[in-house]
């Protein structure tokens, strides 16, 4: 009895550090780039208002290392066309923030995409 509690109580307590490792609050605010990919992309079309008036935008994104991947976003406002944006992406809730940046900001692969 005494062996089985002991390992119960071991689970546990390692349970709860990976928990507070993996799910710290800090990664879970959405402008927290920690525990997400970023992603670049460049504003391309008005984007479509919703009905509680956001603008849907769903664009061809680049990380870092120029690879492509097909991302969708909303916006409170209608972005600026051929703005440079930085998004915030995770596997489960997709992206979670965006900022508008600099041609210069982007990583040297990704403004290699845009200069073709």
């Amino acid at each position: 009895m005494k062996k089985i509690s002991l390992v119960l109580g071991l689970i546990i307590v390692i349970g709860a550090c990976l928990w507070m490792f993996f799910f710290s609050p800090e990664k879970l605010t959405p402008e927290n780039s920690a525990g997400k990919t970023i992603y670049y992309t460049m504003i391309i079309g008005l984007g479509v208002q919703d009905e509680n008036g956001r603008y849907n935008y769903e664009l061809t994104s680049y990380n870092e290392k120029g690879k492509e991947k097909k991302l969708g976003f909303s916006a409170g406002k209608q972005l600026r066309e051929g703005a440079y944006v930085q998004l915030y992406n995770t596997l489960i809730r997709g992206v979670t923030h965006w900022e508008e940046v600099t041609f210069k900001e982007l990583p040297e692969a990704v403004q290699r995409q845009y200069q073709q």
